[in-house]
């Protein structure tokens, strides 16, 4: 998991043989909050927060680690240095690992779904739906409500609950990952929550069987789907003649370097055929499953350095068959988010171009 300290940043400069008027004064910082430590009249331990509540959380770290580690790759530095500027993954000095402050999780219960990925929150229970970006709330229930769409719309009319415009969020992930001679696995293994699924789409109903309590309907579904694979560690894909390489990252000295971002996205359009049973008076809205089939219209690698803005992209087919084929499942709960899961029945990569990983996909229906 990838350390992302963004509203609290911790910056240690020690200017030695610099003047002491080279150094920055406290006004500066006086717009924010921040705490700053005196040694002598040229040497400053800086720690700067976006606000208070930020600034507290500098207590779960053990900064005498942090300096210890400052001192070590001081005495490696070499010749009269007058400037350094050192970066350090934050997390590997906190007093308790379990309190990492930007911990990822996916939480499923009888609460709800509780959704955490960098600073963006999600929570799912029986109050509705909260998106949160940091401390700020973008998107609510009542957001929904007002453009006329609920996430637990289930009315019992004459059509099939899935009718209509959808959009799907989900994680995605190797439903299957056999041992691939030439391949590694750990070379190409998956974040968990950075490897994300998303679907555009449209379904359209016919009914089959009318009944009191139960309707019987047959769901035509295209949307446009897309496969972000964010690869856990500093690899990332590659072309070569004959098959797919997983290889690390390095710099223009063939130095190896830290990625904030590595992943591989493959959008899919998409055809499927559900049979679904919608229930007017039951805990479960409906129940639905079929197959769908897809074609591929494209792919490409999206790699960002620590430290840096820039994007590299790299579009290929990267040996990834064209056609996509699967089982489809979903369930409706009322008063809940629609859940779905689909399963490839086809290898992403050709035959003996790439290692044996069928993928698996898994969320929540919005609309």
């Amino acid at each position: 998991m990838k350390s992302k300290i963004y509203a609290m940043a911790l910056l240690v400069l020690f200017a030695i043989g610099a003047r002491a008027g080279s150094l920055k004064s406290n006004d500066e910082f006086s717009e924010k909050d921040s705490i700053i430590v005196t040694f002598g009249d040229k040497t400053r331990l800086i720690i700067y927060g976006e606000n208070r509540t930020e600034l507290e959380k500098i207590m779960k770290y053990d900064l005498n680690a942090l300096l210890r580690d400052l001192k070590v790759r001081l005495d490696s530095t070499q010749g009269d240095t007058t400037f350094l500027r050192e970066e350090f993954n934050g997390n590997k000095y906190l007093k308790n690992p379990d309190q990492a402050v930007d911990k990822d999780y996916v939480r499923i219960g009888v609460r709800g779904i509780h959704i955490k990925d960098g600073d963006m929150k999600v929570s799912i229970d029986g109050s509705g739906v909260e998106v949160k970006e940091g401390d700020e709330v973008v998107g609510s229930d009542s957001t929904y409500r007002r453009i006329g769409k609920r996430f637990h719309r289930r009315s019992w009319g004459g059509s099939s609950p899935r009718k209509g415009f959808n959009i799907a969020l989900g994680l995605n992930t190797y439903g299957t990952n056999e041992t691939t001679p030439g391949f590694n696995k750990s070379d190409y293994d998956l974040k968990p929550f950075g490897s994300r699924f998303v679907s555009l789409g449209y379904v359209a109903s016919a009914n089959v069987v009318k009944g009191k309590d139960a309707r019987l309907h047959l769901d035509f579904g295209i949307d446009f789907s897309w496969y972000n694979m964010m690869y856990d560690g500093n690899n990332t894909i590659a072309k070569t003649d004959d098959r797919v390489e997983f290889k690390e990252i390095v710099n223009d000295q063939g130095q190896p370097v830290e990625v904030r971002k590595s992943k591989l996205v493959v959008p899919y359009v998409n055809l499927s055929i559900m049979p679904t049973l919608s229930f007017s008076r039951s805990f479960i809205s409906y129940i639905s499953a079929g197959v769908y089939g897809g074609y591929r219209i494209g792919s490409y690698t999206k790699v960002r350095v620590v430290g840096t803005k820039d994007v590299d992209h790299d579009r290929r087919n990267f040996y990834i068959e064209d056609l996509r084929y699967g089982l489809a499942a979903e369930i409706g709960i009322r008063n809940f988010p629609d859940l779905f899961v689909n399963y490839d029945l086809n290898n992403l990569y050709e035959a003996n171009r790439g290692p044996s990983v069928r993928m698996l996909s898994f969320g929540v229906r919005l609309f």
